[in-house]
């Protein structure tokens, strides 16, 4: 081999041998970068993982304290003599009157108990005759006496039925014909403990009709209950 030729031989083994020990260091470097670059990413996504997981939690907890419902009308706020017109029917309450005895229906208050008697002016809005007692050509209001009425007393509890006849006293049920007007007087028997502060607080609902599903049943129609839409507040006689 010549001079030259070994010489070429040496660099090329040195060379080798600088290239072996920088491939360690290389790859050290490369790992440590990814490892670098991972952790950055890692940090940065940190914040918006948790933004997420935040909103999600404040949703539920809307959802399940029904923040997301449709809010609810507050009822209208009436007294004595103010009417109060739903989508079937108007109500007017004239006065009220708490006592023992109800003379001319037969009425007498029990041990304990208390009678308070509400005149109403009445209006039928729809297109059928409907009973403010019951119901009357197959058309149910449940005005009262339903476990869903549409007129309940506020802070007294009934006992058994709730009564209705015309203020004039004339016999027989009250059947009230579309937009013909009606006094009326309807009683409750409550606790004789009821309405200490001598007023009396009716709640007034909308209601919705909704015809027969079946057949046989087709035609019958009957008043459902919807919203809240007034609350009447009378000061008692007696």
């Amino acid at each position: 081999m010549s001079r030259w030729g070994g010489a070429f031989e040496r660099v090329r083994d040195a060379a080798s041998r600088a290239s072996a020990a920088a491939a360690p260091i290389a790859a050290s470097a490369a790992r440590s970068a990814g490892t670098t670059a991972r952790r950055a990413v890692s940090r940065s996504a940190v914040p918006v993982w948790a933004a997420l997981a935040a909103i999600a939690a404040v949703l539920v907890v809307v959802i399940l304290l029904g923040g997301l419902d449709r809010a609810e009308a507050a009822p209208e706020q009436l007294v004595a003599g103010e009417t109060a017109e739903l989508s079937l029917y108007s109500i007017a309450v004239l006065d009220a009157e708490l006592t023992d005895e109800i003379e001319d229906q037969y009425l007498t208050a029990d041990p304990g108990e208390v009678l308070v008697a509400l005149t109403v002016r009445l209006e039928n809005l729809s297109d059928r005759p409907i009973s403010a007692n019951g119901s009357v050509d197959r058309v149910q209001s449940r005005l009262v006496n339903s476990s869903q009425s549409l007129l309940e007393l506020v802070d007294a509890t009934p006992i058994g039925s709730v009564y209705a006849w015309r203020e004039d006293g004339s016999s027989g049920g009250v059947v009230l014909q579309p937009d013909v007007p009606a006094q009326v007087r309807i009683a409750w028997r409550v606790p004789e403990d009821s309405f200490a502060d001598g007023v009396v607080r009716l709640d007034v609902h909308d209601a919705t009709a909704r015809s027969g599903r079946v057949i046989i049943s087709s035609s019958a129609v009957t008043w459902y209950r919807s919203e809240l839409a007034a609350q009447i507040r009378v000061a008692v006689d007696g």
